[in-house]
């Protein structure tokens, strides 16, 4: 969501000469990247998420007089007749927590408590909603029993300028690139049971599994799984990587294997496409919407299905090739400038004729 945000703001300053815009507590790296003039920045400390929500932004947006409020992450206030609109990215909030943490503390169970009764509340309220896929829209439409016309999609993009190829060492190890997360929708036991096969096979290689900390890891199941199936030297627990560092870590894989359970859309997929790295991806949810015929499809239910696409890209250079190609391809048909026009659209769709002043959570 932070990357969404940060690069449809970005491309709104390229985009919007005419209107004005409050950006509400953003990091300082982004001020950094946005110098126009209609940009101001509203920093307020807050102490509980929750309130700053439902009453403190409202609160601010309307003593600064905006014309239109844009929550970016899922759910708005249900208090305020501020006009609003919500990019609502997926509706994974309605599946029970433990599926998203295996032992959840309590500041998650809180945050996990207070979405639940958010989003079902306040998203009926807004004037629009926006999200990332056709996908995401269908599930918003039927799941949540909302009017198809209310929800608009804008679909992501990838910045080609950050993520783009890297000169890349030869070496005899293949390397498949992971994300990883504790919520069972990235699918890491099958991704596990998939690397039990491949060993099985004989050929040299590894899985870098990066986005888990210790602590996230511990949390899980995940390293006995890994002890059972006996796959410790096929396995390379990175942890968390800067941003700054993600385009250099692609140019060091030589696939991305992302056979995730269920996504709203799948940023991923376009950055190593951008990045010249081929893709294994599933072929369920929004993954088949943003690779195309791009990357390879699976079934992220069935390892033996995950092994076997890994092992046609391990064996055949052609096909590598052949990917590499067609993710390039692939990756300019997603740009943030066009995310940007879309989202502009719906402002103006909602808002009519802008008075100078909308905001950005």
């Amino acid at each position: 969501m932070g990357t969404y945000t940060a690069n449809l703001i970005r491309a709104l300053a390229r985009r919007d000469p005419e209107n004005h815009y409050r950006i509400f507590n953003a990091p300082k790296a982004l001020k950094a990247l946005v110098q126009e003039k209609r940009f101001k920045w509203v920093d307020f400390p807050y102490a509980n998420p929750a309130f700053y929500e439902q009453v403190l932004l409202p609160r601010v947006g309307a003593v600064l007089d905006l014309d239109l409020l844009h929550y970016v992450d899922n759910s708005a206030s249900a208090l305020t007749d501020l006009p609003c609109v919500v990019t609502l990215h997926d509706t994974l909030y309605q599946r029970p927590l433990l599926k998203v943490r295996p032992n959840p503390t309590f500041r998650q169970r809180v945050l996990w408590a207070y979405k639940q009764w958010a989003i079902p509340r306040s998203v009926p309220r807004v004037r629009a909603i926006l999200t990332v896929s056709e996908f995401s829209k269908e599930r918003i439409v039927h799941g949540m029993g909302l009017p198809a016309e209310k929800v608009f999609v804008t679909l992501e993009g990838v910045d080609r300028e950050t993520f783009q190829p890297l000169p890349k060492e030869s070496s005899k190890l293949f390397k498949a690139l992971v994300h990883g997360a504790a919520d069972d929708r990235k699918n890491l036991s099958n991704i596990l049971k998939a690397a039990r096969i491949l060993a099985d096979k004989g050929r040299p290689f590894q899985f870098t599994i990066i986005g888990m900390d210790e602590r996230e890891l511990s949390c899980t199941n995940l390293l006995k799984e890994e002890a059972e199936l006996g796959i410790g030297r096929q396995i390379d627990w990175v942890g968390n990587v800067p941003s700054e560092s993600l385009t250099q870590v692609y140019a060091e894989a030589d696939l991305l294997l992302y056979p995730s359970r269920w996504e709203g859309f799948g940023l991923p997929v376009l950055e190593a496409f951008a990045c010249g790295v081929p893709v294994v991806t599933s072929k369920t949810t929004s993954l088949p919407e943003v690779a195309g015929k791009a990357a390879l499809l699976v079934d992220p239910l069935d390892p033996g299905d995950i092994a076997r696409a890994v092992e046609r890209v391990m064996k055949s250079p052609a096909l590598r090739r052949k990917l590499v190609a067609a993710g390039f391809r692939r990756a300019k048909t997603f740009n943030w400038d066009r995310t940007a026009d879309k989202t502009l659209e719906v402002y103006r769709k909602v808002g009519g004729t802008l008075r100078g002043g909308s905001g950005a959570k």
